[in-house]
């Protein structure tokens, strides 16, 4: 059965059992329970955190509320008008305005915060609904108006619609613009505009939005984001610490939202807390024993590699570090460090993808931990390069070894159908005559396994698939 994560504890049964819960996790959970007004104090403090965390998590739920509100009403208001550009570019030459008036008639009916529908032929206002209140607006034309001709120039000259404001308007108070050009055959026609009242827009989206408890501020006038002015609420929302903030797309630009719990978290609550800290000694003290555990045997799984489940580069540097201490003490012993680098493996990577060269580690870490001795060291390097650090090591069956450990990688691999095979280059150091230190030993059996390498490949160069 191929080597697999999820296999980790029994491919490693020689490390799995270095931890056990005993005297010493004990020990320590007694001094918790000893010291209960540290701890608890500690977890009150984590609860905090949590708590803001959530107040967090809140925010940002109630900016995609409102975020979501505020499309629903201008989109209520947008997909208005896109008929009635329609319309005017198919009539744009036999207008009638009795009908053009009945049509903006109707689309008011059905509109929700629209003040008024207006359209330009050219840059002038010859069409206007309600004429009522927006009396000053008609015949308006936008060259004469400073504070709209350069969005209305804007707009004509890129084709594309967009959402100006809020800005002041000719005929009293403010609102937000969604000015669509109306192209004829390439050439600017007119404008259609719908002025809406952002004051009841924004109140219905807010008041509707489920952020009970937060301060809100809109910014992005004319769509400018970040850059633009704040038109909603309070500008200082916007460098508060503890703000959210969330962005809304609109016809040529965005808003950017700020969001802000007010008030404080529930202090009655953490204290308490406070208070069940003496009550909850026992429980405390059982949960650290359990935690203890827990990051001790996550600590053991921090030693192996997660793929292949060998020792990583940090325990095996911790094992030859200490062979290496008792091999000082004792200098007639020998010990065999072997550095295997796969040779074809990037073509399988290439050729088969991923799956395939991490399929070729796993067989490969299986295979070599099969043919060396239970007391024996197999660990993974790095990427396709493999580490075997034997104790007490007969020289006369050294060379019976590494032919046997070749042997087993150049097996073939099984892959989706297809089979395919790595070689492997060895170089080997013997502890002390190359070095009584791992980097010395390393530097050795590096370079040796280049040289095998590069024999190797004049001998029989060979393709990984």
């Amino acid at each position: 059965m191929p080597f697999a994560y999820r296999n980790l504890p029994e491919s490693v049964p020689r490390e799995a059992g270095v931890f056990r819960p005993g005297l010493l996790h004990l020990l320590i959970a007694a001094g918790v329970c000893l010291t209960i007004i540290l701890v608890g104090t500690l977890v009150v403090n984590l609860q905090a955190r949590e708590i803001e965390a959530r107040r967090q998590v809140d925010l940002l739920t109630a900016g995609s509320s409102l975020r979501a509100r505020l499309s629903r009403e201008l989109n209520s208001v947008l997909y208005l008008t896109s008929g009635m550009s329609s319309y005017l570019a198919v009539r744009h030459s036999s207008l009638e305005r009795e009908e053009v008036e009945a049509i903006l008639a109707g689309l008011h009916r059905d509109a929700r915060h629209v003040r008024n529908f207006a359209v330009a032929v050219g840059f002038r206002v010859s069409y206007i609904y309600p004429v009522k209140d927006n009396e000053k607006a008609v015949g308006l034309h936008y060259p004469d108006v400073p504070t709209q001709w350069p969005d209305v120039k804007r707009a004509a000259e890129s084709g594309i619609p967009l959402l100006i404001g809020p800005v002041p308007l000719v005929q009293g108070g403010s609102g937000l613009i969604y000015r669509v050009p109306i192209y004829i055959e390439d050439q600017y026609w007119g404008l259609l505009s719908s002025v809406i009242d952002s004051e009841s827009l924004l109140n219905t989206a807010i008041a509707e939005s489920t952020s009970d408890g937060a301060a809100i501020a809109i910014r992005g006038k004319n769509g400018a984001g970040m850059a633009g002015e704040v038109f909603w609420g309070d500008p200082a929302l916007f460098s508060a610490p503890g703000v959210q903030l969330v962005d809304v797309e609109v016809p040529g630009g965005k808003w950017v939202i700020a969001l802000r719990q007010t008030g404080t978290p529930p202090q009655l609550a953490l204290w308490l807390m406070h208070g069940l800290v003496w009550l909850l000694a026992i429980t405390l003290g059982w949960s650290t024993l359990v935690v203890l555990a827990q990051r001790a045997q996550l600590g053991q799984l921090a030693l192996f590699d997660p793929l292949t489940g060998l020792p990583n580069r940090l325990l095996v540097r911790d094992r030859i570090d200490r062979a290496m201490a008792g091999l000082r003490r004792d200098p007639h012993r020998t010990c065999l460090l072997l550095f295997i680098d796969l040779d074809g493996f990037k073509q399988v990577n290439d050729r088969l993808g991923h799956k395939a060269g991490d399929t070729a580690l796993q067989h490969t870490a299986q295979r070599i931990t099969g043919a060396v001795r239970e007391s024996d060291t197999v660990g993974r390097w790095g990427g396709d390069e493999f580490i075997v650090f034997m104790e007490h090591v007969d020289r006369a069956s050294v060379g019976e070894m590494v032919a046997k450990v070749r042997q087993v990688v150049e097996l073939p691999t099984h892959y989706a159908q297809q089979q395919f095979s790595v070689g492997a280059s060895i170089g080997l150091a013997f502890a002390p005559d190359d070095g009584s230190t791992l980097e010395e030993l390393l530097r050795a059996a590096d370079a040796r396994m280049y040289e095998n390498k590069a024999l190797r490949r004049e001998d029989s160069p060979r393709d990984a698939i």
